[in-house]
């Protein structure tokens, strides 16, 4: 459990018992969102004040600040969507009722803290525990394809749900999030199927904030040294500005935003670089269905650079590419192969309920 995680579980313990002041105590947590705003407000006094007093061509700062206005308008934007959006609970018909998750903890061993010891169960238990999840999600006609490494599949003793593939649970939020990739306390927002696609847009659009910055904020520094302007107000706060964008736009933000291509790129999320998804009728089997089908699944049918909500899956459903399909896997409907790569296994997917 990350250092934020700690924080966030604790402040949930302590609402249960103050109800007011833990919800002021979580309300507090968006300091972060409130010091990121005082700073884009500062960068924008700094290059609207400064830049355009150096730079004499009113057309060329008319340019420069025409981009800025578009840019910043599109970052604040996805911002906006990013921290706005509800999360993608897991839905009802993946919730135990209290009798079967009574039985299931029942053949579950649990430490003193109480929580699920999964990895210390014998056969007999594990075998119980199979039997139990398989009923229940025959009985909800549920179809799903991870499991664990004793092929169980995967549930969530906090939430009392079958976990959906590519579910995870949070321990920030306090719930399992559908298609879960990471929870920001930057953004105070877990990042998951809801707002994936507004997260990476805001990322894309800061950094081409920044290097706009850097770009505008450089001839600026180069005139004003050539032109004998002898204002120290104006230089330091611009010199101190674009060294901070400078490498910011390079790391961490500019490195961050490619690992999340990176992993678009693959059909991966950040949680599942850390722990592989085990996926059942094939050890070697991905989500990885070629690059642009990839794409297509984060950002949808269209306006990829608009953060308006174009997806077309459900964050429930994944397209699966097996590699080494055992025989159980013919249970799963077979769509064809990638058409990126016609060297590529086919591509399967979990049916709907």
């Amino acid at each position: 459990m990350s250092w934020y995680s700690v924080i966030y579980t604790k402040a949930r313990h302590f609402r249960s018992q103050s109800p007011v002041l833990g919800t002021l105590l979580q309300w507090s947590f968006y300091v972060c969102v409130l010091i990121e705003l005082l700073l884009y407000g500062g960068s924008s006094f700094v290059y609207f004040s400064i830049t355009t007093q150096i730079i004499e061509s009113d057309i060329q700062a008319s340019i420069y600040l025409v981009v800025y206005g578009l840019l910043s308008f599109m970052m604040v934007w996805a911002y906006a969507r990013v921290i706005s959006s509800s999360p993608n609970r897991v839905p009802r018909e993946y919730e135990f009722d209290e009798a079967t998750d009574a039985k299931l903890r029942a053949v579950t061993p649990f430490n003193p803290q109480g929580r699920p010891m999964m990895d210390q169960c014998n056969e007999t238990q594990v075998a119980a525990q199979r039997r139990i999840m398989d009923e229940f999600a025959a009985a909800r006609g549920i179809t799903l394809v991870e499991v664990d490494q004793h092929s169980r599949l995967r549930y969530c003793y906090e939430c009392r749900v079958l976990k959906p593939d590519r579910t995870h649970h949070c321990s920030s939020c306090g719930f399992c999030a559908v298609r879960f990739d990471h929870h920001c306390p930057y953004l105070n927002s877990c990042v998951a199927a809801h707002n994936y696609k507004f997260f990476v847009l805001f990322l894309m659009y800061l950094v081409t904030w920044m290097i706009w910055n850097v770009v505008g904020g450089l001839q600026a520094i180069i005139v004003y040294f050539c032109t004998g302007y002898d204002r120290l107000d104006m230089i330091i706060p611009l010199c101190c500005l674009w060294v901070l964008q400078t490498a910011s736009s390079i790391w961490p933000l500019g490195e961050l935003l490619r690992y999340h291509w990176l992993l678009i790129s693959l059909n991966e999320t950040t949680c599942e670089q850390a722990k592989i998804p085990n996926i059942r009728g094939d050890p070697k089997a991905n989500y990885d269905v070629g690059r642009w089908k990839n794409i297509e699944i984060v950002f949808g049918w269209g306006l990829w650079l608009f953060p308006v909500r174009t997806t077309t899956t459900d964050g429930l459903h994944h397209p699966i590419n097996y590699v080494e399909p055992a025989a159980d896997a013919a249970q799963f409907r077979v769509t064809g192969t990638a058409e990126s790569d016609p060297t590529r296994s086919p591509t399967a997917t979990t049916p709907l309920p």
